[in-house]
């Protein structure tokens, strides 16, 4: 568990002491009224002292609680390094995506370490599978239940991915039932990756689909990453982890239809 200092602030906003408190790991968050149980306060306190400490810069608040604000990190893992994190939470996204693609739909899988996953759930006896992705690719190629279309271009080896203008062109004339995402981050009401290139083809199908689910394990939601590529009211669903925090989840809830079960 991550300990974060809450402030107590007397009368005067001056800061008079501080207590512990044991915040969620993962999202590291607090409620409001376990807060107001530990310190024997009201709601109404809490909510004062937390406007004071989100002015200071120290907090973000959220819908019923706080979250310790996080520096944003601008390293981008290759495709390898991000295999091995989270792998039980990739795979319960990739199952319930799976479970939404249906006979003979015309599908987009983004690439994305998630999204790769995403075949092993598949059960339709025929559909056709668009992507630029050729990690995503690879798990397709042999299957003959999928007509399978690989986008190419010029090639990012970090991500196994083509962008560029070859890609974009391409994905312009190219309308889906369902794309399918991988993100970086989801923060507020941004869509987040790391790389400018791989947002523009996502952002161009995204726009040509007619439903649109974001893969996103729930380490990622409240994360920021480098590129904002696309507003998340505009999304049909978040796909997410059973590992999501409550208050995190009602916060997005007020956003965007989340999908976790």
């Amino acid at each position: 568990m991550i300990n974060v200092f809450l402030k107590d602030v007397d009368r005067n906003d001056n800061i008079k002491g501080c207590d512990k408190f044991c915040l969620n790991q993962k999202e590291n968050i607090v409620s409001i009224s376990d807060m107001s149980k530990i310190l024997g306060v009201t709601e109404m306190t809490i909510r004062r002292d937390l406007k004071i400490l989100e002015e200071k810069g120290l907090i973000i608040r959220i819908h019923g609680g706080a979250k310790k604000k996080q520096e944003v990190s601008f390293v981008e893992l290759s495709s390898n390094e991000k295999r091995v994190l989270h792998v039980e939470e990739k795979k319960y996204v990739a199952k319930l995506a799976g479970k939404l693609v249906q006979e003979n739909d015309i599908i987009y899988i983004g690439p994305g370490t998630t999204n790769e996953l995403v075949y092993d759930y598949i059960t339709v006896s025929y559909a056709k599978v668009i992507t630029n992705s050729m990690s995503v690719f690879l798990k397709f190629k042999d299957d003959s239940r999928f007509e399978l279309i690989l986008i190419g271009g010029k090639f990012r080896s970090r991500t196994d991915t083509f962008v560029g203008n070859f890609t974009n062109e391409l994905l312009k004339k190219i309308r889906v039932k369902k794309a399918f995402i991988g993100v970086n981050g989801i923060s507020n009401d941004h869509i987040m990756t790391a790389n400018e290139e791989e947002a523009l083809c996502q952002r161009i199908i995204m726009d040509n689909a007619n439903e649109v689910y974001i893969l996103c394990d729930s380490s990622k939601i409240g994360k920021q990453d480098f590129y904002s590529f696309y507003d998340l009211k505009d999304v049909t669903a978040v796909i997410t982890d059973d590992k999501i925090d409550d208050t995190i989840k009602k916060e997005y809830e007020n956003k965007v239809k989340i999908i976790n079960e």
